[in-house]
């Protein structure tokens, strides 16, 4: 089953870019294979999240990618940037593949990336921000809800420490 859903969706994506993008007859695409990409951030919890997501991919049998989206105007500290690097490498260690992109809007970066890659289930924590700036601006997962349809939103939440 799985190399006939092989040959559905490269025909398909053959179809869709034979007509051209500005065809009235080119439709949608067939999506027909699972693809997961895990949000990572520079919070501690995005070790937690790349197990998840890897795990996830594991069981659907899915390709398995991590992205990182760096603000152009905002310089990583020398712990930031090893935390990312070490994403990087578990990623890796996990059989998926990392990317960094830079870019303004973090939320339009991973709506651009899930379009591009054909991602079917985006894995991201929970948001870090404090009430009042959701209620003011909204959560990055609100505008990523927003941009993209039909690809599920795993939110993890964050692992809590309790104090004796």
């Amino acid at each position: 089953m799985r190399e006939v859903a092989d040959n559905v969706e490269e025909d398909s994506l053959a179809l869709h870019a034979s007509y051209g993008k500005d065809s009235n007859l080119a439709g949608p695409f067939c999506n027909i294979h699972e693809r997961v990409m895990v949000c990572v951030s520079t919070y501690p919890n995005s070790v937690q999240l790349l197990r998840r997501g890897a795990r996830i991919a594991s069981y659907m049998n899915a390709p398995f990618y991590g992205l990182f989206v760096n603000h152009p105007d905002r310089f990583l500290t020398k712990t930031e940037s090893l935390h990312v690097e070490t994403c990087e490498k578990l990623c890796k260690e996990f059989g998926g593949q990392f990317l960094r992109v830079n870019s303004l809007s973090v939320a339009k970066a991973i709506a651009d990336f899930a379009k591009e890659y054909r991602i079917t289930q985006i894995v991201i924590g929970e948001s870090q921000q404090s009430r009042w700036k959701l209620l003011l601006r909204g959560s990055l997962t609100q505008h990523i809800m927003r941009s993209l349809k039909h690809i599920d939103l795993h939110i993890i939440a964050t692992e809590k420490t309790v104090e004796s």
